[in-house]
């Protein structure tokens, strides 16, 4: 075979090797970025590309945002509506989000004029040691319309990717009976309805079974990005102003097992750094909520009853029985023992 016909056969495989590789990632979606709604069932999605790219079609029919990490996407918007009148919440919720996402997000809202008038916003406590994007998790890449950048080197990046357990993770899902998660993109939530019916149903023994639960964790979580953080944080709160935005800004009320694995003096540091620049509500530590399994997905999430008691306590709702150790209130510069 001369040379020219061995070049051509080798461009040949490679191109249909990427033709394949780009119709499965086309096809399958396991980001969910290229819409083409092959499958009904959606495990796991950029939401920072879905749900920018829902909103500069829909953000008309907002003025008000829940901004969070996944830990947020449980609450109803509903449930802060309720509390401010003519307010249409939509939760902006975001995997592993961190300030970083919250300050670029809101300053790509106000440049395009979004109609905001309310912002929710929880910071959680591991974000003291977490800030910015890392350019190869293909589930937390930024819209380029967010960063200013290329859509099609975009597509281009998810088309040619290679990603067999995403993809994998994709196809188990559509195929099996129990669907592990559900996304509202009109609302901005997400659901895990299995879970749920399994702690409706009998919450003891969800727990019981649940390792995560159990495990004796160690304080490695240290305050490493205070620079970043402090600095984000006074944007955020410097544009709310700016543009009168009304803020309410509380902590995660993080599980009993999850504060296990803060350093205290870096926590209560980060609490501290938090007040000098604005006033928050802080449902974090160990109080009644947070030593309470059954009030959790996993360790990690909280379900959707924890959410209607932050908003009644931030709200000061006397018909919602919130625990009178969940939620402290410190005003800017002051922290409260």
């Amino acid at each position: 075979m001369s040379n020219k016909k061995w070049l051509a056969v080798v461009f040949l495989v490679l191109f249909v090797n990427m033709f394949v590789l780009a119709l499965i990632n086309y096809v399958i979606d396991p980001f969910g970025v290229f819409k083409s709604k092959f499958f009904d069932h959606q495990l796991q999605m950029n939401e920072r590309f879905v749900k920018v790219d829902y909103l500069q079609e829909n953000h008309q029919k907002y003025n008000a945002y829940l901004f969070g990490s996944s830990r947020i996407g449980v609450i109803e918007p509903k449930v802060f509506e309720q509390y401010i009148p003519q307010s249409k919440f939509y939760n902006f919720t975001l995997s592993s989000a961190n300030l970083y996402d919250y300050l670029k997000h809101l300053e790509y809202f106000v440049k395009e004029k979004y109609a905001i008038k309310t912002l929710v916003l929880q910071l959680d406590i591991d974000n003291m040691n977490d800030y910015g994007q890392d350019s190869d998790d293909y589930l937390s890449l930024l819209h380029p319309d967010v960063l200013n950048t290329s859509l099609t080197l975009f597509y281009a990046k998810y088309l040619l990717g290679f990603f067999p357990l995403n993809v994998k993770s994709t196809l188990e899902t559509n195929f099996s009976e129990k669907v592990l998660k559900t996304y509202d993109l009109k609302r901005g939530v997400w659901r895990v309805p299995y879970r749920e019916k399994a702690l409706i149903e009998n919450a003891t023994k969800y727990v019981k079974n649940k390792k995560c639960f159990h495990i004796k964790n160690r304080r490695v979580i240290h305050y490493t990005k205070e620079f970043q953080d402090k600095k984000a944080l006074q944007r955020i709160v410097n544009l709310c102003q700016k543009e009168g935005i009304k803020l309410y800004l509380f902590t995660t009320p993080h599980n009993k097992n999850m504060m296990d694995t803060f350093v205290l003096k870096d926590y209560h540091r980060y609490l501290n750094d938090i007040a000098k620049i604005t006033s928050f509500y802080d449902f974090s530590g160990y109080n009644s909520v947070t030593n309470d399994n059954t009030n959790y997905y996993e360790t990690s999430h909280y379900r959707p009853q924890v959410g209607k008691l932050i908003a009644g306590k931030i709200f000061n709702d006397l018909k919602v029985s919130v625990p009178s150790d969940f939620g402290i209130y410190h005003k800017k510069g002051v922290l409260s023992d």
